[in-house]
């Protein structure tokens, strides 16, 4: 059997989540109804053991289907205050991070219900699918479809949140900014480091807002714990293939980060994305992206 790799699992991925998505959508459809948590307060959670603790990710009916929970050693690595803090899909139209943005969780302002915008949900053990109606902010736009896919842990990485999205434009758009992986992150992680691919070390960043070419990690000062997003660069055959950005934007409780592609001239369609969430010490964070970015 081959092992896991970034590029393997690229190759692979699409396909995967066709075939996945298109059983979510099939049986959506033969339901004919909302779809069916495990929990009757509207949740799923997954886990796995890791190091000392479980990693354990929670899935909610409130925020149609995104991930307002992420625990591991008893500390939690997204904010919980709002809907727009959830761990989530977003997408912003326009030539600006001023566009408009529809998004997974939704916002007060959207007016549209995120239990009635959920309308596919199949899982696993370790893994779950949602197809979702993205929320407009202003509300108003033609809708933007969904299709995620988020898997606990990849082999010999138990730290990893692997997140598969499909965004279904219903027009075309002169830009568009995908961001398959965003969060807020508590104010506690409040030291920053990029990773290098090249040379496998990290060095302390001071970001301004906007894109960073490299991984981005936050951790608490003592590198106890730590959060950082990674998404491969596409092969170099594919030039012209969006290349991830790693967008770090702070506020005064919270850091946003996010995982993000800037695409031109979007057509009308679907546009995949696939990123990764990567959980632990900053030891551990570093120890991850060494094996997901080495040379095969």
């Amino acid at each position: 059997m081959q092992s896991w790799s970034p590029s393997r699992a690229r190759a692979a991925r699409c396909g995967r989540l066709a075939a996945a998505l298109a059983a979510l959508v099939t049986t959506a459809a033969e339901a004919g109804d909302a779809p069916v948590w495990p929990e009757p307060n509207g949740t799923l959670v997954l886990a796995r053991p890791f190091g000392r603790s479980d990693l354990s990710l929670r899935l909610a009916r409130r925020v149609a289907g995104a991930v307002d929970s992420l625990t591991w050693d008893g500390v939690t690595f997204i904010a919980d205050t709002e809907a727009e803090d959830a761990l989530q899909a977003r997408v912003t139209v326009g030539p600006d991070a001023d566009g408009r943005a529809a998004s997974e969780a939704g916002s007060p302002e959207d007016g549209a219900p995120a239990a009635q915008r959920l309308t596919g949900l199949r899982f696993g053990r370790s893994w779950a699918e949602t197809e979702t109606r993205l929320a407009w902010t202003p509300a108003g736009a033609k809708a933007v479809i969904l299709h995620k896919r988020v898997g606990l842990g990849l082999p010999g990485l138990g730290n990893a949140v692997e997140v598969q999205a499909r965004f279904d434009l219903p027009e075309p758009a002169d830009a568009a900014r995908f961001e398959a992986l965003a969060a807020s992150v508590p104010a506690e992680f409040s030291e920053a480091w990029s990773f290098d691919r090249g040379t496998g070390t990290v060095s302390r960043l001071d970001p301004a807002d906007g894109d960073q070419p490299r991984p981005v990690i936050l951790a608490m000062p003592e590198g106890s714990h730590a959060l950082a997003f990674w998404s491969p660069n596409p092969p170099e055959q594919e030039a012209d293939a969006p290349r991830p950005a790693f967008a770090v934007r702070r506020g005064p409780d919270t850091t946003r980060l996010s995982c993000a592609f800037a695409v031109a001239h979007a057509a009308a369609g679907a546009h995949d994305f696939a990123c990764y969430a990567l959980v632990g010490t900053l030891a551990d964070i570093r120890a991850a992206l060494r094996s997901l970015t080495a040379p095969e």
